[in-house]
């Protein structure tokens, strides 16, 4: 069972079924990819752990999983304990996917993280802010993508960026945490049998502040070598205290004065490319390893990477209009396409629209990274919209 039918999750559908494997897709009925592929596609809510269940215990599944979203992590570790499956249980999965109880299990077994406070009202996050002689960023306690997440510089605000947080909070809650300066990092860690595996640090590409959503990565980082053993003892503690077990996780980390510091942590596989984008770089087909680790397999990793240094950025639009002509595209490099000349593209602020992205290869992964930064600009740049009356 694959929860979720996005742009995300469709490699996941179409590896699924090149496995050879029986895939149910579940979802919300709209315009999502992974629908039209799906074999056999679930209407259903998947934030809802009982309807999932339900569901699950009916078609007898044998394994669970998703990528690049956190809206289902419940369901999936409900479903992980009540059919005894592959991968991270109910309350472990509900610590995933809270940033609360994230924190508080952090600070258990010093798990290096940013100060935070659990803001209950805007007075609160105003009177975190001044107690800190740095910015601070607020942020929903159960949203994933870098939704709703809003750097504060000053109290003038905090109140927008706290209505804004609580739009996508599922749990109308908020937390407010210390900014801290620093390159951001990310890292996607094989968890088998609570142990760490395979662990592939990447580097990040972000908008800039006040809303910094992820937009390209690049494997392996050029610090790599220096960072693994620090990544490593980080992680070790990480998994101990969110108990994640079976499963590809996804964190993000920022490289403070002090060292990496962990801002958040997941029972699943990151987003915006990042399966390939490690992936080609390990010589590993991670949506392959993702689904066999969810079907209680314990599959062979190479201990150390096969593959080649890349990077893939995504390419956003800020118009709305319909395509007159594409940009500029250099055919030396892979370009991943979801739109078509006369076809309609709509541009929102608060949930980024990607048409696609592009994919470089280069033994240097700084200037793979910085390729495919500049190649993704030049296209942005080129295409030609008409914009509506």
């Amino acid at each position: 069972m694959i929860l979720g039918a996005g742009i995300y999750q469709k490699p996941l559908i179409k590896k699924a079924k090149k496995m050879g494997l029986t895939v149910h897709v579940c979802s919300k009925m709209g315009d999502y990819p992974g629908i039209p592929i799906a074999p056999f596609f679930h209407e259903v809510d998947i934030s809802n752990p009982t309807k999932i269940l339900n569901l699950a215990k009916k078609l007898e599944i044998d394994g669970i999983l998703t990528t690049a979203t956190d809206v289902c992590l419940e369901s999936i570790g409900y479903v992980v304990d009540e059919l005894n499956l592959s991968g991270t249980g109910l309350m472990d999965s509900i610590a995933c996917l809270n940033k609360s109880v994230m924190k508080k299990r952090f600070l258990l077994v010093d798990v290096p993280s940013p100060d935070y406070l659990e803001a209950n009202s805007i007075q609160d996050a105003i009177k975190f802010f001044n107690t800190k002689s740095v910015n601070c960023v607020l942020k929903p306690t159960d949203s994933s993508g870098s939704r709703g997440v809003t750097k504060i510089e000053s109290i003038d605000e905090i109140e927008s960026a706290f209505q804004e947080a609580c739009k996508f909070s599922n749990l109308n809650k908020v937390i407010i945490e210390e900014w801290v300066d620093g390159e951001e990092f990310g890292a996607q860690v094989v968890v088998i049998d609570k142990k760490i595996e395979m662990l592939i640090i990447h580097s990040d590409l972000t908008t800039p502040p006040p809303h910094r959503i992820p937009i390209a990565h690049g494997c392996p980082h050029p610090k790599e070598k220096e960072l693994l053993p620090l990544v490593t003892e980080i992680l070790s503690k990480a998994i101990k205290a969110l108990g994640v077990n079976n499963t590809i996780c996804n964190v993000d980390f920022i490289l403070s004065k002090n060292g990496p510091q962990i801002i958040e942590m997941t029972s699943r596989m990151g987003g915006t490319r990042l399966p390939e984008v490690c992936g080609k770089y390990w010589g590993v087909d991670l949506y392959k390893l993702a689904i066999k680790i969810s079907l209680g397999e314990k599959p062979k990793i190479p201990k150390n990477p096969k593959g080649i240094p890349n990077a893939a950025h995504n390419i956003i639009l800020k118009k709305t209009g319909y395509v007159e002509k594409l940009g500029d595209m250099d055919e030396k490099h892979t370009w991943k396409l979801t739109i078509k000349e006369g076809e309609k593209v709509n541009f929102n602020i608060s949930n980024l629209i990607e048409i696609g992205y592009i994919h470089v290869f280069n033994s240097d992964p700084i200037k793979a990274l910085t390729s495919s930064s500049i190649l993704a600009n030049k296209f942005r740049d080129t295409i030609i919209i008409l914009e509506e009356n």
